[in-house]
């Protein structure tokens, strides 16, 4: 590899870092000048092209937020929430916006096991798991060659599957995680089959939460955790907080 070749490739990772980060003073600029819709269409924007960032998407549901569109505020807000689940301004905003939206978080879990399951992402309890696994192999064979003091290992056994069991625990309680979609239009029609024409059965709110089951002719069947409505709902009414890769 050429040393020119080098350095163009190194001007370009700095050009386009450069140009991003213009990209999102830009579309802080337009949110502090109180061009929300504008803000939200730029935070979009660099979405589209890196990929998924906490500070953004919480700056596009603040955006929604402003502009009134509690679907989209909140279903912003829960993709931050994926990626940093301790940051406390998010956790406010989001609490403000479902007070707002007057809908709740469904979730089902005791609040105290909520706030330890939650405490972390699926990233980090499943990083947790594997790293505890593997420290526990660690030690068994260091143990093979090293006589270690008897009560310092089964402090780290005991430690080690105390975190194994937690983890496991946290990524079980939260499987559903994967097939939670947030309403986002104001009039989202839950039919009882997947027609235009079909019977509504009820309405659902915009930023409400619910479990995103099997698709068929631009529809999707779903469920409402806490009223426990069933039913079709369009593609369109609705997004999945972790989108699904085609």
């Amino acid at each position: 590899m050429s040393r020119n070749f080098l350095i163009s490739l190194l001007v370009l990772v700095v050009g386009t870092a450069s140009s991003l980060a213009g990209d999102f003073a830009e579309a802080n600029q337009r949110f502090q000048e109180g061009d929300f819709a504008g803000a939200a269409s730029a935070y979009e924007q660099i979405l589209a092209v890196e990929g998924p960032r906490a500070n953004v998407y919480y700056n596009l549901g603040n955006s929604h937020f402003r502009l009134g569109k509690f679907g989209p505020a909140i279903l912003a807000y829960e993709r931050a929430r994926v990626l940093t689940p301790r940051d406390r301004d998010l956790k406010t905003n989001l609490a403000r916006a479902r007070k707002d939206a007057a809908v709740t978080d469904e979730s089902q879990l005791d609040p105290r096991i909520n706030a330890v399951v939650s405490a972390l992402s699926p990233n980090e309890w499943s990083w947790l798991l594997a790293s505890t696994a593997l420290a526990i192999g660690a030690l068994t064979m260091v143990g093979g060659v090293i006589r270690l003091p008897l009560h310092w290992t089964r402090r780290a056994v005991g430690l080690s599957l105390f975190c194994i069991a937690l983890s496991a625990s946290a990524l079980y309680l939260r499987r559903t995680e994967s097939t939670r979609g947030v309403v986002l239009s104001d009039t989202t029609a839950i039919r009882i089959s997947p027609f235009e024409q079909a019977e509504s059965i009820a309405t659902l709110s915009p930023g409400q939460i619910i479990q995103i089951g099997a698709q068929q002719s631009g529809f999707h069947y779903v469920e409402s955790p806490n009223s426990g409505l069933r039913g079709w709902v369009a593609d369109r009414d609705f997004s999945a907080v972790i989108p699904h890769q085609p």
